[in-house]
């Protein structure tokens, strides 16, 4: 062996030993140097493109595994280094191009199975991507990643079963994801299973204590249970986050109608409308106004949003109750009789 392969060699082992220590930009100065001694040397060629990868010199990347590519078109680490640069550049579709001839030549790389897809679902391709999840899990070696991208896709479709099923594998691997007891959650809320959905956002709360997603759904659940002080409580809190929150100003204030306290709820109403025109909000004020028996304050908040969204059922069928209240029930039979056809 020449004295020049044997610097190469040494070179290429200490830049591999460094990178990984994870001390990339020493590593890709050292590949350098043992690639200006051998340029068409596809370990070191490998070794650059993985480094640049980490250091996510993603098109840098492409060019040394466009080298190897050149020099050795099946090199399987230059294949999979090339999807997952374009990865890094959120171009899912050349990425499958590379994966897809990795996996012709390595067929069982659960985990180059699940992150195609990944690019699938990024691309719609959903019967394609659920092939793939499926395969990997029937492999193994990656489930905990299988489960957690089958999991969200199947969320995605609506599957809710499916979904928490795969959710219930992955929280064995991890569970300290927020993004999945989210959704766990949400699918429990959607259930009415409120006791459940409010333990998944309590979990989420205690791993990001300012997670609005979470609060959002604790509110929600409270409410549910018709439990409107801890509703509106966690509501708050998700108003302290996002003070533009018009929907929320309103589901604030039907917490406080539904126990009674009409000043606070009247203010909330007022808030979301002074944000812009919230129907609701204007309901609620009609209620208010109903209960204090001022139908012609009521008349006009239904009137305000018939201005705008004539057809509004729940507006309509409000107006014509209050026709009712004032004793005049010709005005409420027209106004049924609008809403029932």
């Amino acid at each position: 062996m020449s004295d020049l392969n044997k610097t190469v060699i040494k070179l290429s082992k200490r830049a591999y030993y460094l990178m990984g220590k994870r001390r990339y930009n020493e590593a890709e100065k050292v590949f350098k140097e043992a690639y200006e001694l051998d340029r068409k040397n596809a370990y070191i060629l490998v070794g650059l493109g993985d480094v640049c990868r980490k250091l996510k010199n993603f098109p840098r990347a492409i060019k040394y595994y466009e080298e190897v590519l050149a020099l050795d078109p099946h090199n399987v680490f230059a294949l999979r280094g090339m999807g997952n640069a374009y990865r890094g550049l959120q171009q899912p579709q050349k990425s499958l191009i590379y994966w897809d001839r990795y996996l012709q030549c390595n067929r069982y790389d659960s985990h180059v199975m699940v992150r195609m897809a990944d690019s699938y679902k990024k691309l719609g391709r959903f019967e394609e991507a659920l092939a793939l999840y499926n395969k990997a899990i029937e492999i193994g070696g990656n489930e905990k990643y299988a489960c957690l991208g089958l999991g969200t896709l199947k969320y995605k479709l609506g599957d809710d079963d499916a979904a928490l099923e795969c959710f219930e594998k992955y929280l064995a691997f991890d569970d300290n994801n927020v993004a999945v007891l989210t959704m766990m959650g949400n699918i429990c809320q959607r259930r009415k299973q409120f006791q459940r959905a409010a333990s998944f956002f309590r979990r989420t709360i205690e791993l990001d204590p300012d997670n609005a997603f979470a609060l959002y759904g604790l509110g929600n659940c409270a409410r549910g249970m018709r439990n409107f002080a801890d509703a509106i409580r966690y509501w708050q809190r998700v108003l302290e986050l996002e003070p533009e929150n018009q929907n929320l100003y309103t589901r604030v204030g039907d917490a406080y109608l539904a126990m009674g306290d009409l000043e606070q709820a009247r203010a909330h109403y007022e808030k979301s409308l002074s944000i812009g025109f919230d129907p609701y909000a204007l309901l609620g004020l009609a209620n208010i106004h109903l209960r204090n028996r001022d139908h012609e304050q009521a008349e006009a908040c239904c009137r305000r949003i018939l201005e705008k969204m004539p057809d509004h059922p729940r507006a309509l069928k409000e107006l014509s109750r209050i026709y009712e209240g004032k004793d005049e029930p010709e005005k409420a039979d027209s106004l049924r009789a609008q809403t029932s056809s």
